[in-house]
């Protein structure tokens, strides 16, 4: 079976982490590069995530430092981030620090250089603010033609946690959302309406632990650290990214509907906000599949089965 070239744009935390890792040892797809932007904490940590965690791993995938600014707003970690993911991003665990180098070359440069040598066939997992994909677009106007398909977590059909409209990624840069759904590229959301149901248990935990490899351990650790967050008031062990991911390797645990998208970016109170056309009122054609449903047990065997996978590399 031929693989999928896959590139991960991330802001890396918790959940963003685990979703790597599910992707990692998923034999469908071949990763190509990681980038980073700033998101759920700052750019500084995020991309020393994803370093540390590949060295950690035993990856020899390129990593690359994004933006650290938003294309309109200014910075785009918000508040509470380090309340959730912890201060760096990864709860209280710390990764050994990684002796390798980043690539020299930043991330937009990244994305277009591997669009280019995968010949179209390059899909995109935006697991965090759009800004690095918005560069790229701009700055390669041949780009939007390279890319085979994106798959985001991000938006909502309904509802939003930073406005009552709008959810974080999608609103920490409005504008590079804005430019990246109305590109042309084929895209399917993962909106925060379903992410919010992709709850882990402590029985996911347990079977990671049986896993026993770095990978499922690493897992299982960061799991524990979301069960201490949601005892303490917090968010639930709630897989955001790795839904998005789903999404591309398990479609089965979606129900998606082809609808016409845009993402508002000019009004404070519907800043970020993402417009899904599900009646097709507008008479606009539909630019992306649009996740409505999950089916939680099979989410949950996938990412436990995908990650439990670093086992056949021992």
């Amino acid at each position: 079976m031929e693989k999928r070239p896959f590139l991960i744009d991330c802001d890396t935390g918790t959940d963003d982490a685990i979703a790597i890792m599910a992707a990692l040892y998923s034999p469908q797809i071949d990763i190509q590069a990681i980038t980073s932007v700033n998101g759920n904490v700052a750019e500084v940590y995020t991309s020393r995530n994803n370093l540390d965690l590949m060295e950690y791993l035993g990856k020899d995938i390129p990593v690359a430092r994004g933006a650290v600014r938003a294309l309109q707003g200014g910075g785009i970690n918000a508040e509470g981030g380090a309340e959730c993911h912890g201060e760096k991003g990864l709860g209280t665990i710390q990764l050994p620090t990684a002796q390798r180098a980043f690539d020299p070359r930043v991330a937009d440069q990244v994305i277009y250089d591997t669009a280019v040598k995968c010949k179209g066939e390059l899909e995109l997992l935006v697991i965090g603010p759009m800004t690095n994909i918005a560069i790229a677009l701009c700055n390669h106007l041949d780009l939007a033609g390279l890319i085979k398909r994106i798959w985001f977590m991000g938006g909502a059909a309904l509802g939003g946690n930073v406005l009552p409209t709008a959810e974080f990624n999608i609103w920490a840069d409005a504008l590079a959302a804005h430019i990246v759904t109305q590109s042309g590229i084929p895209m399917t959301m993962v909106g925060l309406d379903v992410t919010l149901k992709a709850v882990m248990t402590e029985e996911d935990i347990a079977l990671l632990r049986q896993a026993g490899t770095k990978a499922a351990n690493l897992t299982a650790d960061l799991l524990d650290f979301m069960v201490v967050r949601r005892d303490e008031g917090g968010e639930d062990l709630v897989m955001h990214d790795a839904l998005a991911l789903a999404a591309a390797l398990c479609p089965e645990c979606l129900v998606c509907k082809d609808c016409f998208i845009d993402v508002e970016f000019s009004h404070p109170y519907t800043m970020g906000y993402t417009f899904v056309d599900q009646g097709g009122r507008t008479g606009k054609a539909p630019n992306a599949a649009v996740a409505l449903d999950i089916d939680v047990p099979m989410f949950r065997r996938w990412l436990v089965e995908a990650i439990s996978r670093s086992a056949l590399e021992k």
